[in-house]
């Protein structure tokens, strides 16, 4: 295997481990959304609160200090 090989295939390992970190990444963002709209299924949110919109949730709460790029 020359040079080139071994850098090809390092960049083809390389760019397969950062699809799957964001791949990781979009599924806890996506598991967050559905456990909050579980929530507000689950609740009585809006009866407790008519002013409650669920569409207001704002991105820290779904971020909840995850890097998705580190």
């Amino acid at each position: 295997m020359t040079q080139d090989d071994k850098t090809y295939q390092q960049k083809k390992s390389d760019l397969l481990e950062e699809i799957c970190d964001n791949t990781r990444a979009i599924r806890r963002v996506t598991n967050r959304i559905l456990d909050h709209l579980h929530e507000y299924g689950t609740t009585d949110t809006a009866e407790e609160n008519p002013n409650y919109d669920p569409d207001e949730l704002d991105w820290e709460s779904l971020e909840n200090n995850d890097d998705m790029y580190s």
